[in-house]
């Protein structure tokens, strides 16, 4: 009886993983799209991709690179417009400063005056998708013609703080954890010159169809 129980479960296992031609009786784990799931020969563990560089490879990975000259007391805001579908954006955002810049982030905006559409480009330069993340820069002599512009009462604060403080030359900041921005939705990565100087953002994205 228990030989008769152990070869159904050998037929079925058969039947559910198949077979390949060279070595019978063993089964072969592929994905949605038939691809075969490999095993690395020496650590004998998957070989995976981390899904971030997958979306590259799926031509949905998207950035956003600048250099703008910003006078003292002037401010650059990047306004970020996201789709009213399940395309999440997953977003991550860094720059450099050539003098003391404060920054903020903000969700919930308010765009009055929209700014000049920049060019997102794709990580992956063989493919022909476009994002559906909308990006776009705007520069105000001072903060008060910047909230006419681009207002924040209201708005949700994320992020807050002043890249270069107390150096002689240069800065950074990031906010490397990944963020979903949420849909429908307006953002601004907002940079005010405490001193005249470069800003440099580098903005990165993936967009992914959301979980149900």
């Amino acid at each position: 009886m228990k030989k008769k129980i152990l070869g159904l479960l050998l037929v079925l296992l058969l039947f559910i993983g198949g077979c390949t031609s060279d070595i019978p009786g063993y089964g072969t784990l592929v994905d949605l799209d038939g691809n075969v799931v490999t095993i690395d020969a020496l650590s004998r563990s998957n070989v995976v991709v981390q899904f971030e560089h997958h979306n590259i490879h799926e031509g949905d990975n998207y950035f956003y690179s600048e250099v703008m000259d910003l006078p003292a007391n002037n401010v650059l805001d990047i306004q970020i417009t996201t789709p009213n579908t399940t395309q999440w954006a997953h977003m991550t955002a860094e720059f450099e400063v050539e003098n003391e810049t404060e920054w903020w982030v903000y969700e919930n905006v308010i765009i009055n005056v929209a700014g000049a559409a920049v060019a997102e480009l794709n990580s992956n330069r063989n493919s022909v998708n476009v994002n559906t993340t909308q990006l776009a820069t705007i520069t105000n002599a001072n903060i008060a013609n910047a909230n006419a512009d681009t207002a924040i009462a209201g708005a949700t604060l994320l992020f807050h703080g002043i890249a270069g403080a107390g150096k002689k030359i240069g800065g950074a900041g990031s906010s490397r954890q990944e963020i979903i921005l949420a849909t429908n939705e307006d953002y601004t990565i907002r940079f005010e010159a405490t001193a005249a100087g470069y800003v440099a953002p580098l903005i990165r994205w993936y967009e992914f169809t959301s979980f149900p």
